[in-house]
């Protein structure tokens, strides 16, 4: 039989806090030393089913809906990195987290690294996953096909909000999959379209934030004063190996991993090696 959420998240359980008026959905198992999960651009919580259970096994494992995603709310205030830091702070305080290690997915490993430069003493280790923002000086071709990859992602995303659909939505979803066919599933597919409309007119919830200011530029990379691991894959259709690699030249320290046969969601294409490499990392 087929795994579903439902059976992937048995023995977790949904909790909404209220962050600083927001109130903020976070699925959540275990004790110990807390790790939140943050989804990438226009996702959810549920970006993690297949890591919060086996990883709450040795920590307090969370995956939450940022700051207008989801089934949590947004506010007037617009979806920048500010705003996206500000509110995982405050989830922070709602759930009584003094400190936490941050797993961050895309646009969440951006929130993971501005968070730790703004609140190092909130901050245990990142794993910034496929991470995005980067904007390092790399060859032409390795240019070339980060461009052509996020020009992509910018058109399915242009293109679901021009014609929402259900239709539209798989096929944004399969630019997050080096095989869409294996990994991408039809329950995802109307878990994603059912939180879509429900969170139509959110700021941000279709993932596209424009903030230059927060490129992780070689400036702003060697801010970062905690533990960092570069998390990446060989078929991420966004930034490449490359691209990853001289970026975590700028940060001290960093350390790296790369899971084959994945693109842009690892954490659910090849659960059993990502939190493998992951408990490895935090617990070192």
């Amino acid at each position: 039989m087929a795994a579903t959420l439902w059976l992937e998240l048995l023995g977790a359980q949904v909790r909404f806090y209220d962050a600083a008026g927001i109130r903020t959905r976070s699925i959540q198992a275990g004790s110990g030393m807390p790790v939140i999960m943050l989804h990438g651009g226009g996702g959810h919580a549920e970006a993690f089913a297949r890591n919060i259970v086996p990883l709450s096994d040795e920590f307090d494992a969370r995956s939450i809906d940022y700051y207008g995603h989801g089934l949590t709310d947004s506010s007037d205030l617009p979806a920048t990195m500010p705003t996206f830091v500000k509110h995982l702070i405050d989830y922070m305080n709602a759930a009584g987290i003094e400190r936490a290690h941050l797993i961050g997915e895309s646009l969440g490993g951006s929130i993971a690294f501005w968070t730790a430069v703004y609140h190092p003493e909130r901050v245990g280790k990142i794993v910034y996953t496929v991470g995005a923002h980067l904007s390092v000086p790399v060859d032409a071709e390795t240019q070339k096909k980060t461009d052509a990859g996020l020009g992509e992602f910018k058109r399915l995303t242009r293109q679901f909000v021009a014609n929402p659909s259900r239709e539209t939505v798989r096929e944004r979803l399969a630019w997050l999959f080096h095989q869409p066919a294996r990994d991408l599933t039809e329950e995802l597919i109307d878990l994603r379209w059912a939180l879509y409309q429900r969170s139509a007119g959110k700021a941000g919830n279709t993932g596209e934030v424009r903030d230059p200011e927060h490129q992780l530029t070689p400036e702003n990379l060697a801010r970062i004063h905690v533990p960092m691991l570069f998390l990446w894959t060989d078929h991420n259709p966004s930034q490449q190996v490359a691209t990853a690699q001289k970026a975590m030249s700028y940060v001290s320290g960093a350390s790296w991993a790369l899971m084959e046969d994945s693109g842009h969601w690892p954490q659910w294409e090849h659960p059993e090696t990502f939190n493998t490499i992951v408990r490895s990392y935090l617990k070192s």
